[in-house]
């Protein structure tokens, strides 16, 4: 019987990874959805006997997805595939009836291994000796924007997960926003430059040809709230607030860099944090006014629950760092997973 398997995954890399690791001569007929409306449209067609569901998608999100599931009882087993790999998210998942959780990047032994340990790899006949049939042909190669979006959401997920772990709280994790453009237009692409008074400190980063600077921005009303959920062993009369936001820099900055340079195979070394201000604007502590150089830009919002506020991580990263940074991204989708025996 061939099993129709549906991939649901806003990022192109993120399908071709997905598509490539499920098991050689599985009997199966792969479906694609970009977010979570296609993905229930194409349940609703049949095509999701088994679904491979991600959690941080545009237009309908991966729990509303399991959300609507239930509601409507639909025909479908949901595997979760996603970067956030906070706990609550894991358990918040498997109490809408997910079958089981699985932290990008995943090897294709791992979706084998949890095939078995359900047994949805007997539900269609699996010919080992069958030739490895392509199952990406429908999906073109991601461009290079989109595909560096994957990598980032991979590593937001590690550093949210450290920042959740730190602070107690649930972290929502958006779609990180990747743009190019002038140093001093890219405050036009910040949810956060509305005016309000902020506070940033910098680090600046390189390696293999990558270089940049990460700026880590709160809402300088939001330091009361985080005073008591952080433990900070400060001096007497030391700032607070540069203390927290200084701590907060190390954990963002050191965890989302490393969840990058694991993927992408370049050894970053960061500077310690420099204050850039306190209750400013955006546009002021980034002070971009002078600066017309272009820019590849990251964009990461940290959505706390409690307190529910905002951190913002945003990486910038030099015009000359492109053609490395490219390289190495289309590398990763040359090997982006390899069909394995099922």
């Amino acid at each position: 019987m061939t099993l129709a398997v549906l991939i649901c995954d806003d990022s192109g890399l993120a399908r071709r990874q997905m598509a490539r690791s499920l098991p050689a001569g599985w009997d199966i007929e792969v479906s694609f959805a970009e977010d979570g409306k296609q993905a229930i449209d194409a349940i609703l067609q049949g095509k999701g006997d088994v679904l491979f569901l991600d959690l941080n998608m545009p237009v309908m999100n991966g729990y509303e997805v399991l959300e609507r599931i239930r509601q409507d009882d639909l025909p479908t087993m949901v595997l979760v595939v996603s970067g956030d790999i906070q706990a609550e998210a894991r358990n918040r998942v498997m109490a809408a009836g997910a079958l089981d959780f699985l932290k990008k990047p995943v090897a294709p032994e791992q979706i084998s291994d949890v095939l078995k340990r359900y047994g949805i790899l007997s539900l269609a006949s699996c010919d080992p000796d069958t030739a490895p049939e392509s199952r990406d042909l429908d999906l073109p190669s991601p461009d290079f924007q989109p595909a560096l979006r994957e990598v980032v959401n991979i590593a937001m997920g590690q550093a949210g997960n450290r920042l959740s772990e730190l602070l107690g709280t649930f972290i929502q994790l958006p779609v990180p926003d990747v743009f190019t453009g002038p140093y001093n237009k890219i405050t036009q692409h910040l949810p956060y430059d509305d005016g309000s008074a902020m506070s940033a400190v910098s680090h600046g980063f390189s390696g293999n040809g990558v270089a940049g600077e990460a700026v880590v921005m709160m809402r300088a009303d939001g330091f009361a709230d985080l005073e008591s959920l952080v433990s900070l062993d400060m001096p007497e009369g030391s700032n607070s607030e540069t203390g927290i936001l200084t701590d907060l820099s190390e954990l963002l900055v050191g965890s989302c860099l490393k969840g990058i340079s694991h993927q992408l195979d370049i050894e970053f070394n960061h500077s310690y944090p420099a204050v850039l201000g306190h209750g400013q604007e955006c546009s002021v502590l980034l002070d971009c006014e002078a600066n017309e150089q272009n820019v590849l830009a990251i964009n990461i919002s940290y959505n706390l629950s409690t307190p529910d506020m905002d951190c913002h991580l945003l990486l910038l990263l030099t015009e000359d760092s492109i053609p490395a940074l490219k390289s190495r991204v289309d590398m990763l989708m040359q090997d982006s997973g390899a069909d394995t025996s099922c």
